[in-house]
């Protein structure tokens, strides 16, 4: 049996520059969409998997292992607190011998039909940080089968996280080139 964590919410706008951003209710919000709903989910399904040797996939965003725009800050910070707690619970799922498997999918931007609508630059982001709907349902079922313990895609999503561990200041490289900013003008 399989539990498929799937849940996305968040506000776009630059923290400092939107007063309503920072309103403890939204903040909540956010949480409870992207983090604490898929915490349960696993909670309540753990029992049962473990029965039939199941396994969980969740799905995470690169905005989960690094800071990846600036107008994202709490759909980050979310799932942050999403990939702390899965990456948790896969150690103690791994020492525990469990008969559970997990695997935590980063996914990055995703060239659905909402993202596109969102993105209304999406043509000037270069190829290598754009994966296909195609391609990221075949790894993800792929992922389903074969359990691995994490699945990043595009694949440029893996390579800019190791930069960013390497190199901090690696976010602001992406930012000056505009990428996924738009509250910002970049003339």
């Amino acid at each position: 049996d399989y539990l498929i964590a799937n849940h996305a919410g968040g506000f776009t706008g630059t923290f400092l520059a939107f007063p309503h951003l920072q309103e403890p209710d939204l903040i909540e919000k956010a949480f409870r969409i992207n983090t604490f709903s898929m915490i349960q989910l696993a909670i309540k399904s753990l029992p049962h998997l473990e029965k039939t040797s199941g396994h969980i996939y969740v799905t995470s965003s690169i905005g989960g292992e690094f800071p990846f725009s600036t107008q994202h800050h709490i759909y980050c910070a979310s799932k942050h607190a999403l990939n702390g707690f899965f990456y948790s619970l896969q150690s103690e799922l791994i020492f525990k011998k469990s008969k559970v498997s997990l695997t935590v999918g980063s996914l990055g931007l995703i060239a659905t039909k909402d993202i596109t609508a969102m993105f209304d630059r999406l043509d000037s982001i270069p190829e290598i940080y754009k994966g296909s709907v195609e391609t990221c349902a075949k790894l993800m079922i792929e992922a389903y089968i074969e359990r691995p313990r994490t699945m990043t895609y595009p694949v440029s999503n893996w390579i800019a996280r190791l930069l960013w561990l390497l190199h901090p200041k690696f976010h602001e490289f992406i930012h000056d080139r505009g990428y996924f900013n738009e509250d910002y003008e970049d003339t």
